[in-house]
């Protein structure tokens, strides 16, 4: 690594990531800067020597979702002529609207067709093709020398927190996993010159953030306090939800894991026994024998939600809300919530939208301001969240898993695709940082959703946009010290003993039908949920689909457990 005044931030935050990874990275040059410039050495696929000749011209189908970037394109030529006489590639990406992607990649796979690397998840699918045996197991080319830049940004300990259990009962690594930090910092963005105008100031306390609301709604008639999404993420249930006393669920064995798209459960642990388990829509006997005050529901944050609705906090009818950032950056709201990984792409709506504004960033929660650690509300399984499987229709295993080496190989292959050409989409900052070109548009620019391809504990760089207040909030993020670690840490559900219960629509049902109560659109929470509850519960087919897939976590986990405690 480069010398001590020049290391630079992010390796700081890379290395604390994980600590399992310190033996990998220290001899490496995380920087990139290895003699290896993109695009001038040949990067064999597995069973090649260094130095064969340039490969046959190849293509590769990439299936990733959401909206294609603006100057993709150009990423692309300029990746196929940097690499034309090494990989010799050309790529073919697919981009899907995520409402359709599942559904798309799914037929795509049942018809065979040609997939050569595509983005998935547990959240998503990757569990039950895992289980069905549809993607490729993906061993061979980590730790080993002819994918150097596999083996430098995926060590032992982070290939190990991110395998699955594959058809033949045994744990491989069946996707590439892509991401920075554990988990993302919930920050509320506000108009601080609006705050300073009222002589607030700058907003370091919770009560300073419900005053400030408080003179939005008194000063400027017709702005927003504080806008929030349609969908509940990002909006009040968090801010208020971090800022209360909070009771550790996981000191009492509480375990939370995710089964499914709105299929929500919690494990008790005791003595590495399951003792009990719950899944939401559930009657509430089943959480009657969890340790108290998690035997019995809890509608204070919901309620508050309310009041801040009645005070005009936020909007009366937050539902029909399509873009809250995009009513932010128009100077329409005074403030709204979103991750502080989007802190530069916030900024710069805003000032485009309101160029006399002045940002301000406040950590909405409470022990994330006074850098407690563990912090109760950060469970986390130490797996990341996003993957590139290559499924087994696909006949370019090698030549996509040598793209995506090429990738992870240096700092300015990881760049292209993560920030743009350099000197066109962006310009470097030292050796951590980047900034954009001056007078550039950003609303034509290029950016790239990374956790979809680029992600990795090695390769960060944080915007000149970030604040010296908020380096510290990088780096507390990037602490493996701030996160519980979860006893079903390495576990991976399988859903495909229960994929017709999970597929039931009335766990969609569930969630749609509390959305109203987190837009603080209901009148008196407390009686509205009760009535919820009991409709639930009186649902037979949802009761007896969650009687099976609770059976199956029973089963799943402690067997999972026992398989933990053999090899202690």
């Amino acid at each position: 690594m480069k010398n001590r005044r020049k290391q630079g931030l992010i390796m700081l935050l890379a290395m604390c990531l994980f600590a399992t990874m310190l033996a990998a990275c220290s001899g490496n040059d995380n920087n990139g800067n290895n003699g290896q410039g993109a695009g001038t050495t040949v990067t064999p696929t597995a069973g090649e020597e260094q130095g064969s000749k340039t490969p046959e011209a190849a293509t590769l189908n990439i299936m990733l979702w959401g909206d294609k970037p603006k100057q993709f394109d150009e990423v692309v030529a300029e990746f196929e002529r940097r690499t034309k006489d090494t990989l010799n590639l050309k790529l073919n990406f697919t981009f899907t609207p995520q409402a359709d992607y599942v559904n798309k990649l799914k037929l795509k796979l049942s018809a065979g067709e040609q997939v050569d690397i595509a983005f998935d998840a547990p959240w998503m699918n990757m569990n039950t093709f895992i289980a069905q045996d549809n993607y490729t197991n993906l061993d061979e080319y980590f730790n080993n020398d002819q994918y150097p830049g596999l083996k430098k940004a995926f060590g032992e300990g982070f290939l190990d927190n991110n395998r699955f259990v594959g058809a033949d009962g045994k744990l491989h690594v069946y996707g590439v996993p892509l991401g920075q930090y554990l988990g993302d910092l919930g920050v509320i963005y506000y108009r601080k010159d609006l705050s300073e105008k009222y002589g607030i100031g700058e907003l370091s306390t919770y009560e300073e953030l419900l005053e400030f609301f408080g003179k939005v709604t008194e000063n400027d008639a017709g702005m927003i306090p504080f806008v929030i999404k349609n969908d509940g993420h990002y909006g009040a249930v968090t801010a208020i939800e971090v800022n209360k006393p909070m009771h550790a669920k996981y000191e009492k064995g509480i375990w939370p894991i995710q089964l499914g798209p709105n299929v929500e459960g919690t494990v008790l642990i005791q003595d590495n026994k399951v003792v009990a388990a719950n899944i939401k829509g559930e009657k509430l006997e089943a959480i009657e024998s969890y340790p108290e005050p998690f035997n019995k529901p809890d509608h204070s944050v919901l309620e508050t939600v309310r009041e801040w609705h009645d005070k005009g906090y936020i909007e009366k009818e937050p539902i029909v809300r399509k873009d809250a950032s995009g009513t932010f950056a128009a100077g329409r709201a005074a403030a709204m919530m979103e991750g502080l990984s989007n802190l530069d792409n916030i900024k710069a709506q805003l000032t485009a939208g309101v160029p006399s504004a002045e940002m301000g960033v406040f950590l909405v929660s409470k022990a994330a301001r006074e850098n407690v650690q563990p912090n109760p509300a950060y469970i986390s399984d130490f797996r990341v969240w996003n993957f590139l499987a290559i499924p087994k229709t696909s006949v370019n295993a090698d030549r996509a898993m040598a793209f995506i080496n090429w990738l992870f190989e240096s700092q300015e292959n990881h760049d292209l695709f993560e920030i743009g050409i350099e000197g066109t989409h962006w310009e470097a900052i030292g050796e951590d940082k980047f900034k954009y070109p001056d007078g550039v548009d950003m609303s034509q620019n290029y950016v790239f959703p990374g956790y979809m391809l680029t992600w990795n504990p090695n390769y960060i760089r944080l915007s000149e946009n970030v604040p010296d207040n908020l380096v510290d909030a990088f780096r507390y993020l990037a602490d493996e010290k701030t996160y519980v670690r979860s006893a079903l840490a390495g576990f991976a559900f399988n859903q495909d003993p229960v994929k017709n219960e999970l597929a039931n629509p009335d766990f969609g049902t569930i969630a749609s039908d509390e959305l109203a109560y987190k837009l603080g659109m209901v009148v008196n929470p407390e009686e509205g949920l009760t009535s919820l509850q009991q409709k639930w519960e009186a649902n037979s087919r949802l009761q007896a689909d969650i009687a099976k897939i609770k059976e199956e976590l029973i089963r799943q986990t402690q067997e999972f457990l026992d398989q933990q405690a053999a090899q202690q």
